[in-house]
C-alpha cells in the first residue's frame, strides 16, 4: 500500500471494546503490517461492492433453491393425495374371513413397495429429476464469481489467505 503524504490523511479517534483492540495489536505486529494500515484496509472492504454483490447473489440463489425445494414438497404432497383418493376409490373393503389373508398380501406389497423405492433411490433417478429445473449458475457466472473471490481488491494488505 502506497503511503499517502500527511496533508491527504485525516486522524481518526474511534473507541474499540478492549478484546477488539488487542486482536487488532496482535494482527498488526504478526503481520507486520501498521495498524493504520489495516484498519484503512479494513475500511475500504466496506466499499467493495464485489462481496456485496457475491453476497446477493449467493442469497439469491439460496432463495431459489428454497422456492424449488417448496414446489417439491408442494407437488410430492399433491401427488400422494391423489394416490390416496385413487386408492380409496378402487379398493374394496374386506370381509372379516379374508382380513387375515389381505393383511398378509398387504405386507408383502409393501415390502415390494419398499424395495422399489430404495432401487429408485440408490439408483440416482428420482421422480422429481424428470420435471423441469431451473438453473442456478452456469459455468461462465460461477467462473466470474471465483475470478472476483481470488483478486484482492487495491490497498488491502497482503494476509497470505484467499481474505477469510
Amino acid at each position: 500500500m502506497t503511503k499517502l503524504p500527511r496533508n491527504e490523511r485525516v486522524r481518526l479517534h474511534p473507541y474499540v471494546d478492549r478484546e477488539l483492540g488487542k486482536r487488532l495489536a496482535e494482527y498488526s505486529a504478526a503481520s507486520g503490517i501498521a495498524l493504520s494500515t489495516v484498519v484503512q484496509s479494513a475500511l475500504r472492504h466496506l466499499d467493495r461492492t464485489s462481496d456485496t454483490a457475491l453476497i446477493l447473489r449467493r442469497l439469491d440463489r439460496l432463495g431459489r433453491a428454497d422456492a424449488r425445494a417448496h414446489r417439491d414438497l408442494e407437488l410430492l404432497s399433491e401427488a400422494f393425495a391423489v394416490w390416496v383418493r385413487l386408492w380409496f376409490a378402487h379398493t374394496p373393503s374386506v370381509s372379516d374371513d379374508a382380513e387375515e389373508s389381505a393383511r398378509r398380501t398387504a405386507e408383502r406389497r409393501f415390502a415390494q413397495f419398499v424395495e422399489h423405492v430404495v432401487e429408485r433411490f440408490t439408483g440416482g433417478h428420482r421422480f422429481l429429476d424428470d420435471l423441469p429445473r431451473e438453473v442456478l449458475a452456469d459455468e461462465v457466472e460461477l467462473s466470474s464469481l471465483a475470478a472476483q473471490r481470488r483478486s484482492p481488491a487495491p490497498g488491502d494488505p497482503p494476509t497470505g489467505t484467499d481474505g477469510e
